[in-house]
């Protein structure tokens, strides 16, 4: 068969229905009979298209057999947590010509053969609402990539991919899924040495969700990218860096929330933190035992509700120069900047303030764990058998071997030794920067050990903190993760954004992030106030930002990189009287928000929901960045841009009440300009909500 592509499936869908079969479509072509097992059907016809459909539904179908392999060399590159894979010579083998059809076993099987080699497609229903596809391809060149072609129908939509900043909907977009730093920055306009692009992200996840009704994951650990009708708008291709064989899951719904609901028995959904947590601030504080009871103090006077004081710094203080401060990359306290932690915790505990810290996986020369880490195999290693060491800012280091259980139970000493100080919980920060060529101590392939870094960095910790607290009196705050990662994740952020209202990287990416972290199995998020790296923020920015937080599950703060700079919760009078109402209407909040969770441990809806997940038959709603459902009743459309005092809102079908003025109702599907001054950003509910409207 010629590989040009065929643009026939105008005619194809006229052909396919449950009784026509073997009906011979115009311009000749012949419909083999089908591979059927129950309500699973392989169709096939004499030119190589293939249709996949499920229960009358057709789901995936192909202009010519869908499976193809990879043939390039690759160099691969990385600075700061990013990395650059060139792969000249890229090209396609895509066998077909001569197609087969039949049912072996449980499975319904496709070959295909032709000149570039042969491919095999079998498909099994594993579940009532999963069926698997295994994917194999020998090519006439050796491959590193195997993949999928499917047809891109003009009502193809393509929602997920783990957490993505830019888009929520993208259809028209190429998307590479590697666990990556999301970058310092990620304007094309405005390079640096730690910059991003649209795509880098900490949390990928090789799945997406059609709001017709079905959802696609790669059951891989590999690197694996998405071209969702980008090259050829005709199709999108899924594929991975996987050679023997490609597993991709279909999930067939037929709604919404059931492709969630099978979709999360694989991924996980994460688990439920504490009351306190979501009832109380986590207040970001530094500098040692003044600063924290100072800060406590002010909260009180002000009746700003707090759950938790969280202290980075808790491990030491590092200058970074030009008004950057950060922590120490360290596993035990720094007496020097908190002299009796202790007591300082149980100071706090008294008031029901809880204190988190941070870790991460980093040994540093310059810290005690490093020659620990050489001399007993805790650390990574290269190819030269040294441990692979690398910059990661205005220091160098490498990280803990997290295959090696020794190098595990090693990690989880200095975490039980931070219960017994009182810590409630921590940041458990990182997990991308594992190098792509390490060798691991048991041997695993360092690419897709790089992928499962971040579940087995959590996994360490929450294994610890689930034994100290068999409760579930513990938190797991994290940023990175992959493909099964919300079976051990807790409360996820969306990462270091910059403390700005820039479109690349600053307040207006908070909300694809939360809502496509929702899509990747999360349900608690959060995300820091108010930004963590450029700025310095300003009041109207901090205020804007507080906002959005005041309607997400966990309401924390930052002081970010440019703390002296960057304005603050306890700045002035009116900001703390702001910061102190949106704290009242979160904890107002909380009881549905621990509600909307049980649903998400119960069905895998996510608590912070796009609105193509809440409205999937409304296209108007797919790509819609700046607004988002908390729960099934409260529609949140932050204002996201600066010097705005009022904004425009698209609401879904159904009834719509102002939140801060319930006499205004709306009749959606529509949109509405409403006001929207500091101190009444626009939320929508199903009906009046006094509880909220009398928080003062």
């Amino acid at each position: 068969m010629p590989h040009s592509l065929r643009l026939r499936w105008v005619a194809l869908a006229a052909t396919i229905c449950g009784s026509c079969a073997a009906d011979e479509p115009a311009g000749g072509r012949v419909a083999l009979a089908p591979a059927v097992l129950g309500d699973l059907t392989l169709r096939a016809w004499s030119d190589g298209d293939v249709a996949l459909e499920v229960g009358g539904r057709v789901l995936l179908r192909s202009d010519g057999a869908p499976a193809f392999a990879v043939s390039y060399e690759e160099t691969v590159r990385s600075a700061f947590g990013v990395w650059t894979f060139n792969q000249p010579g890229r090209t396609v083998a895509r066998p077909g010509g001569s197609v087969s059809l039949a049912v072996e076993g449980d499975a319904a099987v496709l070959r295909a053969r032709g000149p570039e080699g042969a491919s095999t497609l079998r498909a099994r229903r594993v579940s009532a609402d999963e069926v698997e596809l295994r994917v194999t391809v020998l090519s006439t060149t050796p491959a590193r990539e195997l993949g999928v072609r499917f047809a891109c129908e003009p009502t193809s939509h393509f929602l997920g991919f783990g957490e993505q900043y830019n888009a929520v909907d993208h259809r028209g977009r190429h998307v590479p899924l590697w666990v990556s730093e999301q970058g310092i920055g990620r304007s094309p306009a405005r390079r640096n040495a730690f910059s991003g692009d649209h795509t880098t992200t900490y949390f990928p996840v090789p799945f997406f969700l059609d709001p017709r009704g079905f959802g696609v994951a790669l059951d891989t650990d590999s690197r694996a990218e998405a071209d969702l009708c980008a090259d050829d708008p005709a199709a999108w291709t899924f594929s991975a860096q996987d050679t023997q064989e490609l597993v991709m899951r279909l999930y067939t719904g037929p709604t919404v929330p059931a492709v969630m609901s099978a979709w999360t028995r694989l991924q996980g959904r994460t688990a439920a933190p504490p009351a306190w947590a979501v009832e109380g601030v986590w207040l970001g504080v530094q500098g040692g035992p003044a600063p924290v009871r100072a800060a406590v103090e002010r909260a009180r006077r002000f009746d700003v509700p707090v759950g938790a004081v969280w202290s980075q710094d808790w491990l030491g203080r590092r200058e970074f120069g030009a008004g950057n401060v950060g922590v120490r990359y360290r596993w035990s306290v720094d007496e020097s900047w908190y002299p009796d932690l202790a007591g300082l915790i149980r100071e706090l505990g008294a008031s029901s303030v809880h204190f988190l810290g941070y870790f991460n996986p980093f040994l540093v020369p310059e810290q005690d764990l490093y020659a620990t880490a050489v001399r007993d195999g805790y650390i990574v290693r290269g190819a030269n058998g040294m441990p692979a060491v690398f910059p990661i800012s205005v220091l160098s280091g490498g990280v803990v071997d997290i295959n090696n259980p020794a190098a595990v139970r090693w990690f989880q000493g200095y975490a039980n030794r931070a219960m017994d100080l009182g810590l409630s919980g921590w940041m458990h920060d990182f997990g991308e920067w594992l190098p792509h060529d390490a060798v691991m101590s048991d041997g695993s392939d360092p690419r897709r050990s790089h992928n499962r870094y971040p579940e087995r960095w959590q996994r360490a910790a929450r294994e610890a903190l689930e034994a100290r607290h068999p409760d579930g009196d513990w938190i797991m705050l994290s940023r990175s993760g992959w493909l099964r990662t919300a079976q051990v994740s807790q409360v996820v952020w969306a990462g270091d954004q910059e403390a700005t209202w820039d479109d690349d990287d600053g307040l207006k990416t908070v909300i694809p992030a939360l809502v496509s972290l929702g899509i990747a199995g999360v349900g608690y998020c959060t995300h820091d106030v108010a930004g963590f790296s450029g700025g310095p923020s300003t009041r109207e920015l901090y205020q804007r930002w507080v906002e959005l937080a005041a309607f997400t599950p966990v309401f924390r703060t930052h002081e970010g990189l440019q703390r002296a700079a960057n304005w603050s919760w306890d700045r002035d009078d009116d900001t703390t009287t702001h910061f102190a109402r949106f704290a009242r209407i979160h904890r107002a909040l909380a009881p549905e928000i621990r509600r909307a969770g049980d649903e998400h441990q119960r069905t895998g809806m996510p608590i912070v929901r796009a609105l193509g997940l809440a409205f999937p038959d409304d296209p108007r709603g797919y790509d819609v960045r700046d607004e988002y459902l908390l729960g099934d009743a409260l529609l949140v459309a932050p204002v996201v841009e600066m010097g705005a005092t009022s904004r425009t809102v698209y609401l879904p079908s159904g009834a719509w009440f102002d939140v801060w003025d319930p006499t205004r109702r709306y009749e959606g599907p529509r949109e509405v300009t409403v006001e929207a001054p500091i101190g009444r950003p626009p939320v929508f509910s199903r009906a009046p909500r006094a509880d909220l409207t009398a928080v003062r």
